[in-house]
């Protein structure tokens, strides 16, 4: 029989609430007041400790973990707005879940959390009687030392975000403000490169797309603006943007799409007229 003592009746509420959702393998539950009894079934003590360890780190991180995670980004990190702790939250959890990748990762990493926390039970619940609020102080640091890595990692992800979209913003107010060079202009995604044509679909040579190319973009811009592709587009900030590909998810486009918006229409490749393409370039 174990006895885990809370000093907030409402975290005793929330893990019991947690631990009756489990499954309970190793014996019973018992929520009285401030305190929840964990009984073992009498046929091999150990064993139903065993048990019950992983079950019982789930449950704290169900529990409690989100509520943590979010005290390290407003305590440690001093972000107080609600909507950007939350988005940073969800940040943390795209990596915690695997989402986006961990370029720190580091051997440590390949322990579950959920282990980091099993690893620390092993005493208390020998000891039969423990502290919840002990537990979190003492015990828990090597989890707390992996939130802290994700936060750190989501906070890293959240200023480039944040640093992008002011990039974007600026781009679009460009393109609004700047007299279209060219009406409409043709642009194919394949194999990785994209190619530029005119409203008559004669191609447009890297040479030519320098012409284009307002200097003054490359000097004002705070951040790195792309020469072959993304300077040309602002410079020339055509009236319709038609973009040939099948292919979405690139960065690049959809940097373009956040650009121009409702300028950009999506097109299969196939609607592109290729015997323009491959004869104009080829004459090149």
């Amino acid at each position: 029989m174990i006895y885990i003592v809370f000093q907030n009746g409402q975290d005793a509420q929330r893990l019991f609430a947690q631990l009756s959702k489990a499954p309970q393998p190793y014996g019973k539950l018992l929520y009285d007041d401030k305190t929840i009894t964990v009984f073992f079934h009498e046929r091999d003590v150990a064993h139903m400790r065993a048990l019950f360890i992983p079950i019982f780190a789930s449950c704290i991180i169900r529990a409690f973990e989100a509520r943590w995670i979010l005290s390290i980004i407003s305590r440690t990190f001093f972000y107080e707005n609600e909507e950007e702790q939350q988005q940073i939250l969800q940040l943390t959890y795209s990596f915690i879940d695997g989402e986006r990748h961990d370029y720190r990762l580091g051997k440590k990493m390949n322990i579950p959390r959920e282990q980091l926390i099993a690893q620390s039970l092993h005493e208390c619940l020998h000891e039969g009687v423990f502290s919840f609020e002990s537990l979190m102080t003492f015990r828990l640091k090597p989890y707390y030392d992996r939130l802290m890595h994700y936060v750190e990692l989501a906070i890293d992800e959240y200023k480039l975000e944040q640093e992008y979209q002011s990039f974007v913003q600026l781009l679009r107010e460009i393109v609004v403000s700047r007299q279209p060079q060219m009406s409409i202009l043709h642009l194919v995604y394949e194999n990785e490169t994209f190619q530029f044509f005119d409203d008559q679909f004669f191609h447009l040579s890297p040479q030519q797309l320098k012409q284009f190319i307002d200097r003054r973009l490359m000097v004002s811009q705070p951040m790195y603006i792309d020469t072959s592709v993304l300077a040309p587009l602002v410079s020339i900030a055509p009236e319709k943007i038609y973009m040939y590909t099948n292919v979405t998810d690139v960065g690049m486009i959809q940097t373009i799409q956040n650009v121009f918006q409702e300028r950009m229409e999506l097109r299969p490749p196939l609607d592109f007229p290729k015997k323009y393409a491959y004869n104009d370039i080829h004459n090149e």
